[in-house]
């Protein structure tokens, strides 16, 4: 029987790597005494796959992990089974069997990100404003990307602006958030990153203590990604 997860990453968490990630899941089913399916072959490993890899750093609201399991499992169980091994900062938030089979990486078109500026590391709303909206003006935003030339990487500089769909900010306890809607999924795919680097180049704010979170997601048809 396949199933589909959706689960959250945030808090400290966030700093293991997409591959730690699926161990964690992998440990935690095992403890959970979950009758996961098996692989085949001579290094046999859990039916289970995380739809999109997360970056380290990076928290999420919504992520899907694909899974596997006996035919007679009672999956009425298995969000309370997995979340109680699962360590702080994980947890599984929906279970189901009934699920559109296409891959979510391929119905994705865009995702929302909030990005928020502790008070602590980062100067007011309206400086950070100011420097969003001039950037915005520009008729490029450009960032280098390093591409593979034949033998050779090479570094080239790509316009990362009409991967940026819309943007609001938002006043919240400690600092101040921009939610950025990017272009993402199959089809092109701008990382929060990329996005930031891009609009804040140009400027002395640093990045580095900028707090990003995937929030939502959108398919082709403007319909809010579920499971």
């Amino acid at each position: 029987m396949q199933l589909r997860l959706a689960f959250k990453k945030m808090g400290m968490i966030k700093f293991i790597s997409h591959l730690d990630t699926i161990r964690v899941f992998t440990r935690a089913i095992q403890r959970a005494e979950i009758p996961v399916l098996w692989s085949a072959g001579f290094n046999p490993h859990q039916k289970l796959s995380i739809a999109q890899p997360l970056s380290v750093g990076m928290e999420s609201e919504f992520e899907v992990l694909d899974l596997e399991v006996e035919d007679d499992y009672d999956i009425g169980v298995l969000k309370e089974a997995i979340n109680r091994e699962l360590p702080e900062g994980l947890e599984v938030t929906d279970v189901t069997k009934d699920f559109d089979p296409t891959s979510v990486f391929e119905r994705i078109r865009k995702t929302e990100y909030r990005l928020f500026f502790p008070s602590k590391f980062y100067p007011e709303a309206s400086v950070l404003k100011d420097v969003v909206e001039e950037a915005m003006k520009r008729e490029e935003i450009l960032v280098g990307r390093r591409k593979k030339h034949k033998k050779k990487r090479i570094i080239v500089q790509e316009d990362i602006k009409p991967g940026i769909l819309s943007m609001r900010w938002a006043e919240e306890e400690d600092g101040v958030a921009l939610y950025a809607v990017l272009q993402a999924g199959g089809y092109g795919n701008l990382r929060p990153d990329r996005f930031l680097k891009g609009v804040f180049e140009t400027s002395d704010i640093d990045i580095d203590y900028i707090q990003i979170r995937r929030m939502k997601s959108w398919d082709g048809e403007n319909r809010e990604v579920q499971l």
